[in-house]
């Protein structure tokens, strides 16, 4: 069975929509959900991208070599607290296990480092680590600022996000690898609230 690495499930589950209400139960205990968002990602083709040089039947690659679709939506709650290293934003996403942590930036800016993913079943047909970054700014504070409430979640309440996400796909023995090694997809990330 071919395991799918939770740091691009992000990037290939978006078809499907999860529920708000069970997304906010999510959240971690010491945070409050501060709005659901869709996250809309459009893929950036550069020069670094996953691209396919070949079938998996050896024959001669797709005559779009991308290995993601060019766009994906995916549902998401972004929720606040404090945690050990204080003031915390968390991204949960449909259909990942894993919620994504960055220290509350008073200006809206964030950057999300998910765990590595060693020796991950890919779409380039191999094994490889996987790495993800989520970094952007979070829209709504009208020059002001976010805080945290008093009890969590942010004060004022974002309105969207604005950013990108950056994968990275490297292993040590890239022969059965159907995309040249190290390689990345980058996307434009924008979170649009749902209310």
């Amino acid at each position: 069975m071919r395991r799918i690495p939770q740091a691009i499930v992000l990037a290939l589950a978006l078809a499907s929509a999860g529920c708000p209400e069970s997304l906010e139960r999510r959240c971690p205990t010491t945070s409050l959900p501060s709005g659901n968002f869709e996250l809309s990602l459009t893929l950036q083709h550069t020069a670094d991208e996953c691209l396919l040089t070949r079938s998996p039947d050896g024959g001669p690659p797709p005559a779009d070599g991308s290995i993601v679709p060019p766009s994906q939506k995916v549902q998401s709650t972004l929720c606040a607290g404090n945690a050990d290293a204080g003031a915390t934003i968390y991204l949960v996403v449909a259909n990942s296990a894993l919620i994504r942590q960055s220290p509350l930036d008073p200006d809206g800016g964030f950057t999300f480092v998910s765990p590595p993913v060693a020796a991950a079943q890919t779409l380039s047909g191999c094994t490889a680590d996987v790495n993800e970054t989520i970094s952007g700014t979070l829209v709504g504070a009208a020059g002001t600022g976010f805080t945290l409430g008093p009890d969590g979640g942010l004060v004022p309440q974002p309105t969207g996000i604005d950013g990108m996400v950056v994968q990275s796909l490297n292993t040590a023995d890239a022969s059965a690898c159907l995309c040249p090694m190290p390689c990345f997809e980058h996307y434009t990330l924008t979170g649009a609230l749902n209310r």
